[in-house]
């Protein structure tokens, strides 16, 4: 299962240097735009090195069952990644021009949005949120792709503050877990929508 996820994030962040934005004639053609339903992955996470588990014995989950399950909880419980989502692209529809509908009958347009996340592979001494965010939009007539991005790398991320943290701090501070992973929702989807 990790290893699916895995591939996922890898092939989806591939994709992200293939982003095209819609054609300005092709965007004035447009009349609604339908948001689908944001599709979020399951959690991933890539579990303890020997170090990792060793330094934090019995505090934090030491197996990839158990880390996942934890963190997953957190996703579902917490942090609501669909519904930030859903809003910040409706708003930047609206901001952008266009006329977003609720109904996918009639629409013009189906923005689709898909969202992959991992704990990362420890980098140095810590570890951070891998997520990927893609977005494309396609005519309701043909199904022609009319815009296509996929975000995966938050441009000045530290400045911006995306942060790293030792393993057991992602196990011990669900606050900290809940910050990071709206902010870089947050930002990736700014980044994969900028075409629209």
């Amino acid at each position: 299962m990790l290893r699916r996820s895995f591939i996922a994030l890898v092939a989806v962040a591939l994709t992200a240097c293939a982003t095209s934005t819609i054609d300005p004639q092709r965007k004035a053609a447009l009349g609604s735009v339908y948001l689908e339903p944001v599709q979020l992955s399951k959690a991933s996470v890539f579990g303890p090195n020997l170090s990792e588990a060793n330094a934090n014995s019995g505090k934090v989950p030491t197996t990839v069952a158990e880390a996942t399950s934890r963190l997953q909880e957190i996703v579902d419980t917490r942090t609501n990644l669909r519904e930030l989502i859903e809003s910040q692209a409706r708003q930047d529809l609206i901001t952008k021009g266009y006329r977003v509908t609720d109904a996918a009958s009639g629409a013009s347009a189906k923005l689709k949005i898909n969202v992959y996340h991992a704990l990362s592979v420890p980098i140095g001494d810590g570890r951070g949120i891998a997520m990927t965010v893609s977005a494309e939009m396609v005519r309701s007539s043909d199904g022609k792709r009319l815009m296509f991005a996929g975000e995966s790398q938050i441009k000045d991320s530290e400045a911006k503050g995306v942060r790293m943290a030792p393993y057991a701090e992602w196990f011990t501070n669900d606050d900290f877990v809940v910050e990071q992973y709206r902010l870089i929702a947050r930002l990736l989807t700014a980044q994969a929508l900028a075409g629209l």
